[in-house]
């Protein structure tokens, strides 16, 4: 069986990522100011090779790596938000809602990882707010694999 609460979690989870991506589609300029953004952090940023991955690939493509962003944080409110809905609300456990569910977290956890490398020092609430996404996302990656694997 599928540990309900976790599910709620994740499901609240999506509905964050839709806030965030929500804003940023709605304010119209996330591409476009998005290499602004990772210059002024660049120089400041404490890892090594991240510092080295903004200014030789984010930076300088910074309006495709906005757009993937973009989309990406949508789709992962999607599948969230779909995925958590349909195996706590259908009587009958979806193996297909699980790996759809699955997909979305491994996509917010990468995206969490990201954003936290780039940005978490700058912050304590964006330093936790980051980490605690990522700690939710991790552990339903395990918790639903488990139940793949036992259903």
């Amino acid at each position: 069986m599928i540990n309900k609460p976790l599910l709620y979690i994740i499901l609240t989870l999506g509905l964050l990522w839709a806030k965030i991506s929500y804003a940023k589609f709605a304010s119209g300029n996330f591409v476009a100011e998005l290499g602004i953004s990772l210059s002024k952090v660049q120089p400041k940023n404490p890892y090594p090779f991240f510092k080295e991955f903004l200014s030789n690939f984010a930076i300088p493509n910074s309006q495709i790596f906005g757009t993937m962003v973009l989309y990406g944080e949508a789709l992962v409110a999607i599948s969230l938000i779909l995925g958590s809905s349909l195996l706590l609300f259908k009587a009958k456990v979806d193996r297909l809602a699980t790996l759809f569910l699955i997909a979305g977290l491994l996509g917010g956890l990468f995206l969490n990882i990201n954003f936290w490398l780039g940005f978490g020092w700058t912050s304590p609430s964006t330093d936790s707010l980051n980490l605690l996404m990522g700690a939710i996302e991790g552990l339903g990656i395990f918790f639903l694999v488990k139940h793949l694997k036992t259903a």
